[in-house]
């Protein structure tokens, strides 16, 4: 959202509008501005962090913990201060839970910092804490796209949405799950959202490359009807190879013909 509004914003969310700035906040919503779905998201996630209880480290996290630095103390290294930032780094980023962890972290200093500034400083803050929400979207993600249960994967393409397209290593996170996924319904809502960014000429080329990963006729099907809206022509030939398939179903292979002549 753009830095010159969030002076309203911010006192929208804290009902400090006076009632010319309350037209002006009314007319910058009107004109599409100002988005109430991330205003409200913001006002939502700031009423958490306040009610929020601070969490306590379980025993078996102290454990682990010292655990894993007796382990990284115990290996050979010359330069203490590089031992130091790489051990730390792989603690933060080195497993999910630990880039979860490090995401809550600074989203709960983000939101504890923005409460000591008032004025331009408290609006940087704000800033600043929306591009950290956005790297711990991104890495809350990509780390459910890992998971095992199909449910929480599709959580993870959920949570993507709004990163694909402006996120290199979201977009490419969506077109492996969109390729590669054991679940067809992972698969399609990959496919769901990466479609909402197809005027994307990168993200459009891959979605046409992955017409020759789908074996499932479903998803098939599914990329035809986007490529006839698309009227893509670079799509035809992907088409033509499933339709020579020995193994392709003649009722898959009549719709897509019937789709190949729609777009040519």
């Amino acid at each position: 959202m753009d830095e010159q509004y969030m002076s309203l914003i911010t006192d929208y969310i804290d009902n400090n509008l006076s009632t010319e700035r309350k037209r002006e906040f009314d007319t910058y919503v009107a004109e599409g501005h100002i988005d109430m779905s991330e205003v409200e998201a913001i006002k939502v996630l700031q009423t958490k962090m306040e009610t929020a209880d601070t969490p306590e480290p379980s025993v078996a996290m102290t454990d682990n913990f010292y655990r894993m630095l007796n382990d990284a103390k115990a290996q050979p290294s010359p330069n203490k201060r590089e031992w130091s930032l790489e051990r730390v780094w792989q603690l933060l980023f080195g497993t999910n839970s630990g880039r979860l962890a490090f995401g809550m972290a600074v989203l709960l200093i983000g939101v504890v910092a923005g409460r000591g500034f008032s004025g331009n400083a408290y609006q940087n803050e704000l800033k600043n804490l929306s591009s950290q929400m956005s790297e711990m979207q991104q890495m809350m993600s990509m780390a459910m796209l890992e998971e095992e249960s199909v449910s929480e994967r599709l959580k993870g393409v959920q949570m993507s949405s709004g990163l694909v397209s402006s996120n290199k290593e979201v977009t490419d996170a969506m077109f492996v799950t969109l390729n590669n996924d054991e679940s067809t319904n992972v698969r399609m809502a990959a496919l769901n959202l990466l479609s909402e960014y197809a005027d994307d000429p990168a993200i459009r080329e891959g979605l046409i490359n992955s017409i020759s990963e789908q074996e499932s006729p479903l998803m098939q099907l599914a990329l035809a009807e986007l490529m006839v809206e698309l009227q893509e022509q670079k799509a035809v030939k992907e088409f033509n190879q499933i339709i020579e398939g020995e193994y392709t179903p003649e009722e898959v292979k009549t719709t897509l013909r019937e789709s190949v002549n729609k777009i040519m």
